[in-house]
């Protein structure tokens, strides 16, 4: 009989741990589509300013780690191409990326300005966006391992009293 108590005890425990992980696993997706952001977006300036390479080129020779990413960057040329505003990628970003509002601005901001600066201009500017979409990352993620921490502690305790409830 203990045995099928300790067993019990210690599969609600898990089963309690596994969806608080769940839970930190959303944050911890956002964060890599972030990074990924980040790195087409140094991509882009290294490419194109140095380089002097366009958009359609840069996008074909990234290697993309996400196909939402692969799919916000095809979006994005698509309004590169026909003028449109970083207000329309924005409501774009936040559908399908599900990343923080402030971050997803400052990459859609790159629409705004992005062929139509020079060379020295736009590598600028570029270095700009990145720094500032670097800043929101580092906010994001404190906040996201703060809540993932609160949330490690929580599901521990939650499915030891769930346990003892049961058993």
């Amino acid at each position: 009989m203990i045995w099928v108590k300790s067993a019990l005890f210690t599969g609600t425990v898990i089963t309690v741990r596994y969806i608080f992980s769940l839970i930190n696993s959303d944050g911890d997706q956002k964060i890599d589509k972030m990074k990924e952001m980040i790195d087409f977006t140094e991509y882009l300036r290294v490419y194109s300013c140095d380089m002097k390479m366009s958009f359609e080129e840069i996008y074909q020779k990234y290697s993309f780690k996400s196909s939402e990413t692969k799919k916000l960057v095809k979006l994005m040329h698509e309004f590169l191409k026909e003028k449109r505003s970083s207000q329309e990628l924005l409501v774009n970003i936040n559908k399908f990326m599900l990343t923080p509002d402030p971050f997803n601005m400052y990459f859609a901001e790159i629409i705004d300005y992005y062929g139509s600066a020079y060379s020295d201009l736009l590598n600028k500017k570029l270095n700009l966006a990145l720094e500032e979409m670097k800043k929101s990352l580092d906010e994001y993620a404190a906040r996201h391992n703060e809540i993932k921490a609160l949330n490690n502690r929580i599901s521990f305790l939650a499915g030891c009293l769930a346990a003892i409830i049961i058993v």
